[in-house]
C-alpha cells in the first residue's frame, strides 16, 4: 500500500455549485422549443394524411365500366380477339346467336326501308 500513490481531493472550481442552477436551466429551455416542433410535425402529419385521404376519396367517385363495356375496350384497342373473348365464355353457341340475331335485326330494317321505295 505505500507504494500506491497519494490521492489528492478533489475541489470544484471556484463558483461551481453558484452557477449550476443557471446552467441546469439554460439546459432545459432548448427542450420546449423541441416539444413545440414535436407537436407542430405531428400536425403536419395528420393534415399531410387527411389531404391523400381526401385525394383517394375522390378518385372512387369516377364512373365504373359495366363489364360488356371494359370488354368492348378491350376488343377496340385489340388487346383481346373475337377468340380470346369465346374462349373465356363456357357457351359460346349462345353468344354467337346473340350476336347473329343482332345483326339480323338491322339487315331486316335495311330490307324493310327498300321495300317501300319499291312501291
Amino acid at each position: 500500500m505505500q507504494k500506491l500513490p497519494k490521492i489528492q481531493d478533489f475541489k470544484e472550481p471556484e463558483g461551481y455549485f453558484e452557477q449550476l442552477p443557471d446552467q441546469i436551466v439554460d439546459r432545459l429551455t432548448p427542450q420546449r422549443t423541441i416539444q413545440w416542433m414535436r407537436y407542430a410535425a405531428a400536425a403536419a402529419v395528420l393534415v399531410v394524411s387527411l389531404g391523400i385521404w381526401q385525394f383517394n376519396t375522390t378518385d372512387s367517385q369516377f364512373e365504373m365500366l359495366t363489364m360488356d363495356e371494359e370488354v368492348d375496350l378491350y376488343i377496340e384497342s385489340q388487346y383481346w380477339s373475337a377468340e380470346d373473348v369465346l374462349s373465356m365464355v363456357d357457351n359460346p353457341e349462345e353468344i354467337l346467336d346473340q350476336i347473329i340475331a343482332e345483326e339480323m335485326v338491322y339487315e331486316v330494317d335495311v330490307v324493310d326501308e327498300n321495300d317501300q321505295n319499291w312501291y
